[in-house]
């Protein structure tokens, strides 16, 4: 997690993707888009970023979060670049009935060792999007980067930073479309926690 000693640092704004159509009859969600809500989220998100503009815009390669970046990266005029490692975490992939994998998930909250159906267990999860922006990091020192991805990996990488234990509430507390911001130089630095720049009109539980 360390970079090369003296090098301007890398801002890395993370990014929760838009409120989705949530399923009810499966708990896959890989498919599901964004809503209306979640596509006037990212657009205020992008009309009102407080911050340096970003030279690229990252995103996991599931649905909400491409369809997320594409509205950011529209808007700003820079590169998208999709990075698989960067994809949700999930207990199992199959098509089960919602309270059966709930299950699955509150176990591995309980034990995050624990290995899931899905073959990565929570601790993997978070070495996998700790590689991940480890990589992409060193490739934006002196500049601004926007990273949109999901709720439960980002709060393995930022628990980490926080030298804090990951729970499902610091996930479930995360608002789709909050940021937080990171920075890379030497190493990882902890700027700021998820928040969102200002409340929607209607509220809604964040969607993974």
């Amino acid at each position: 997690m360390r970079g090369i000693a003296g090098e301007p640092e890398a801002t890395v704004v993370l990014i929760r993707h838009g409120a989705i159509v949530r399923p009810t009859d499966t708990s896959n969600f890989d498919r599901a888009p964004l809503s209306s809500e979640g596509w006037a989220q990212m657009s205020r998100l992008a009309a009102e970023w407080p911050f340096e503009k970003p030279a690229t815009v990252y995103s996991s390669d599931l649905l909400r979060a491409v369809q997320s970046a594409t509205i950011l990266q529209t808007a700003w005029h820079v590169p998208l670049v999709r990075r698989a490692c960067l994809v949700e975490w999930t207990a199992d992939p199959a098509d089960l009935e919602q309270d059966v994998y709930m299950g699955l998930e509150r176990r591995a909250w309980r034990a995050p060792d624990w290995v899931p159906p899905g073959g990565e267990s929570l601790s993997m999860a978070g070495e996998r999007i700790t590689r991940c922006l480890d990589a992409l990091a060193p490739l934006h020192h002196g500049q601004t980067a926007a990273v949109v991805g999901h709720g439960t990996a980002f709060t393995q990488f930022i628990a980490r930073l926080k030298g804090e234990r990951p729970t499902e509430a610091y996930k479930n507390s995360i608002p789709n479309a909050g940021v937080a911001v990171v920075a890379h130089g030497d190493a990882w630095r902890f700027v700021s926690d998820f928040t969102a720049l200002r409340p929607s009109p209607a509220t809604s539980s964040p969607e993974e």
